[in-house]
């Protein structure tokens, strides 16, 4: 966006367009306030109010960061276009969103408000490149606010590389399907990018040769088209959720990780597992195949289980319902409750979703 994009954005914002047409005398010279009056000035303004107001100038840009503006919650995401969402923690009905629209002619505002909640949206003029402006802006909101990038949403490979050089550490990545083409890119976000709360990746375009021993660093893990998952990536980690879609593990495989759970000794921090197998068994047989020699007990509805898991900060999982249950107890007391569910048919193969719920019994 230019300055004067930027100016006219701010005088309609506040209805004072019609200030804009006098002469220069007449303006009102509002950066040429004393300090302390202009910070008093900026401290009034709303969220998009600061940013436009930061991005007239430089001298602009400095006096707001002189502000000590409270921790922001800044998320990138993608539908079509890319959006910026902000909120502050402690007003989470409270939103600001920047948002990329193709064919705008002009930069506008947008209020939208509800009993609970009130968004003020911000839509700038088309520039032709909304991911290269997102990406600047998001950098300028950062520094402005002093606030991290919480969450951002990859729709193209170009963001990879920007997000791992800008910010290594991200509580959560969400990165849409096909946009990792080969093993060198995929390799080059699992070693660079640490992911601390939730990392949900979609399906990848790559050779279903392909092998991942080491295991994902993040808290919570939620991959579709997970073929290249192996055994030695799942026990290695210290995943507390582990959702796995479309994965080339046996049901022999799914029986060494509730083994090595019962154990002790992997796995110690896992909360939630549910992998989804095809097989040419049928769900019976494959299920029999997962749990015979394990030592099993029969659950019933009553016995304390939780009927939710947080999988990460912004999602409570409600436990499916109806399911056999059969528990594995370990020696720390803590129990792992076993269940399936036969998705269907694919291709001639059978859909079937392993899950393990582990919770302690409250006394």
């Amino acid at each position: 966006m230019s300055v004067y994009e930027i100016e006219m954005a701010l005088l309609r914002r506040f209805g004072q367009l019609e200030i804009r047409k006098k002469s220069l005398k007449k303006r009102f010279p509002l950066l040429k306030l004393p300090k302390i009056v202009l910070l008093e000035c900026i401290e009034n303004l709303d969220v998009l109010e600061i940013i436009l107001f930061s991005l007239l100038s430089k001298r602009a840009k400095t006096i707001a960061k002189l502000i000590c503006w409270s921790p922001l919650d800044i998320r990138l995401k993608f539908n079509e276009t890319p959006r910026i969402c902000l909120e502050f923690p402690t007003d989470p009905d409270r939103k600001w969103i920047i948002d990329y629209k193709t064919n705008e002619k002009s930069s506008h505002y947008v209020f939208e408000a509800s009993r609970s909640r009130v968004c003020r949206r911000f839509v700038p003029k088309d520039n032709g490149n909304a991911t290269e402006d997102s990406k600047q802006m998001i950098e300028h909101i950062c520094e402005l606010f002093r606030s991290p990038i919480r969450e951002v949403q990859i729709a193209e490979q170009s963001l990879i590389e920007w997000i791992i050089n800008y910010q290594h550490e991200i509580r959560y990545v969400y990165i849409n399907n096909n946009v990792i083409t080969s093993i060198e890119t995929l390799d080059g976000i699992l070693k660079n990018l640490k992911v601390t709360e939730c990392f949900h990746l979609g399906s990848i375009k790559t050779d279903e040769t392909i092998q991942i021993m080491e295991p994902i660093p993040s808290r919570s893990i939620i991959v579709w088209s997970s073929h290249w998952i192996t055994l030695p990536s799942i026990l290695n980690g210290n995943n507390s959720v582990i959702r796995l879609f479309g994965s080339k593990l046996t049901p022999k495989d799914i029986k060494t990780i509730l083994k090595e759970w019962q154990k002790g000794t992997k796995l110690q921090h896992l909360e939630f597992l549910g992998i989804n197998i095809s097989t040419t068994l049928y769900p019976n047989r494959c299920a029999y195949e997962v749990l015979k020699d394990l030592n099993l007990t029969e659950s019933d509805d009553n016995d304390g289980r939780p009927r939710t898991v947080k999988f990460h900060d912004e999602w409570i999982y409600q436990v499916p319902q109806g399911h056999r249950i059969l528990n594995l107890v370990r020696s720390d007391g803590m129990i792992g409750s076993v269940f399936y569910d036969y998705v269907g048919k694919d291709g001639g193969m059978n859909n079937i979703l392993f899950n393990l719920q582990v919770w302690r019994r409250q006394a």
